[in-house]
């Protein structure tokens, strides 16, 4: 076993003689015997682990912490609330009551406008005035067939 094999060696196994494997220990024990870079490898493999055991653990006591929230959670659960029917509760949640008025009021206010807009109470078409009753503008046909006067196009 060479130094690099043997730093490979530990990068898998750990510093601990005893977590190594039995089939490749006698290897790495001869090449420590017999190599000072050997020792020094497995003296930074060693210092490496006591730095990643010493910072697993924690510098205050999470246990009670742990205890409190298991204790907690280990008694009954509240009792859930059981849906019957979902689609009026959810209805009933929502609270529309208050929003039905203002509802209503938007509606109408639509239909009138819709109303007003297919009337035509805003267009004069009586013969009183003939000058505006004659201009080729002002008959349904042109409103509708007409192209539009901001990009010219036809319908």
């Amino acid at each position: 076993m060479t130094n690099e094999q043997f730093q490979i060696f530990l990068d898998r196994n750990g510093s601990d003689p005893e977590r190594w494997p039995v089939v490749d220990r006698p290897a790495a024990e001869r090449l420590l015997a017999g190599d000072i870079k050997a020792r020094t490898i497995l003296q930074a493999a060693q210092r490496l682990d006591a730095a990643l055991a010493h910072h697993g653990r924690d510098a205050h006591d999470d246990g009670a912490a742990t205890a409190r929230v298991l204790a907690r959670l280990s008694g009954p659960l509240p009792r859930q609330k059981a849906q019957r029917w979902r689609l009026p509760t959810v209805l009933l949640d929502w609270q529309f009551a208050p929003a039905w008025p203002r509802v209503a009021a938007l509606c109408a206010c639509a239909v009138i406008g819709f109303a007003i807009g297919l009337s035509g109470v805003d267009r004069r078409i009586d013969g009183l005035d003939q000058a505006y009753a004659s201009a080729p503008s002002n008959d349904l046909g042109s409103l509708v067939f007409e192209p539009e006067a901001l990009t010219g196009a036809r319908p």
